[in-house]
């Protein structure tokens, strides 16, 4: 039997609850105008969810020049061959067109993302056929998916790259291997030879100046390294105080041989250079005083597109300024529209074939 002093707590607390509640309720009522006869029930668009964050994705995909340009693939036509290197290596050479120009200029890409994105994990052992077929598409993603390479090509160009099972293999490929991959893309018959460009993201810098140097491009973008170029050594610490040294202290705290070298190769490049610049970038002052410095010195012509912030981030970066394993890459959408929007145009303004630009998809969220 429930005595009635077992049921006073229980009481007491249902109470308390319930002054709570009409408090509450009380309150709200107090702060809102009471609804009109003719109030008709708030019904939720699910179009308002997240509307900031749709807000963003619309801008950033359906501007000029988008974070990711949307390309309707019967405009387009991909293919990719087997290149066998000198160390006996092999790896993809990926190129994409526009499938009704006749004639059009080309951009080759050495950018870390390329190889990347092939490499994302696939699906299970058991569905090795399905892998095999989705090889071709992961080769081509960089295309369709990174910012530069689906708005190049979306702009009219060919754009071509070389991928491989990972970096190291990648590395493999020397002078001979990569002038034999510009060549074949140069003799496609779609290109116009005439027309035919180099860009290098900084994690190539090394390597796509020494090419530029030894190839004839009509033109070379290049964003500005972090780190001193042709030298093994990082310079931290001198780059960290590259504001309060003068070019001069510079050299001598590093390597002074490195100036000669920067002279000799720079002098080598007779296509016009485009430097991507970051303000925000730690090795700012240091390009300055080195790579500015001796562009001007070797009378090499160059411009540049200086970004208010660091276009790309990194996540997983190896020692001495080397890639370790397949990044996973953070862009600055606005940063990197800048860089597209001066890219495009300098490309233009140098090539003897207009591209033409296709048409553009939407993407709905």
């Amino acid at each position: 039997m429930t005595t009635r002093s077992k049921l006073r707590a229980p009481r007491k607390l249902l109470l308390l609850l319930g002054s709570f509640f009409a408090l509450a309720t009380y309150a709200q009522d107090e702060t809102q105008a009471p609804p009109s006869a003719d109030a008709k029930p708030s019904i939720l668009n699910p179009e308002d969810i997240f509307s900031e964050e749709r807000k963003l994705l619309r801008r950033l995909t359906t501007g000029d020049y988008p974070f990711r340009r949307g390309i309707h693939k019967e405009d387009i036509t991909i293919k990719s061959k087997q290149v066998r290197l000198g160390s006996g290596d092999r790896i993809s050479l990926v190129w994409g067109s526009p499938k009704k120009a006749k004639l059009a200029p080309a951009i080759f890409v050495i950018d870390v993302e390329s190889t990347a994105l092939r490499n994302r994990p696939t699906r299970g052992f058991f569905q090795r056929r399905a892998n095999r077929r989705l090889e071709k598409e992961r080769e081509a993603s960089y295309l369709l998916s990174s910012p530069f390479g689906s708005n190049l090509l979306g702009h009219g160009f060919v754009v071509a790259y070389a991928v491989a099972k990972d970096l190291n293999t990648l590395r493999a490929a020397r002078t001979d291997d990569w002038v034999d991959m510009f060549d074949q893309i140069r003799d496609l018959k779609i290109v116009d030879e005439s027309s035919f460009f180099l860009m290098s993201t900084k994690e190539y810098a090394n390597l796509s100046v020494y090419l530029a140097s030894t190839y004839s491009f009509s033109g070379f973008i290049l964003e500005e390294p972090h780190y001193m170029l042709f030298s093994r050594q990082t310079h931290h610490e001198v780059i960290q105080d590259s504001e309060y040294l003068t070019t001069d202290q510079i050299w001598r705290r590093t390597d002074p041989s490195r100036r000669e070298l920067y002279h000799k190769i720079f002098s080598n490049i007779y296509s016009p250079i485009m430097i991507i610049r970051a303000e925000d970038s730690p090795a700012y002052e240091f390009n300055e005083k080195t790579l500015i410095d001796s562009l001007r010195a070797s009378n090499t012509s160059f411009e540049t597109i200086t970004l208010a912030r660091t276009p790309r981030n990194l996540e997983v970066l190896g020692q001495e300024g080397v890639l370790n394993i397949e990044p996973q890459v953070n862009y600055n959408p606005n940063s990197v529209s800048t860089w597209l929007e001066g890219m495009i145009n300098y490309l233009k303004l140098n090539s003897d074939t207009m591209p033409i630009e296709l048409q553009k998809r939407s993407f709905y969220f």
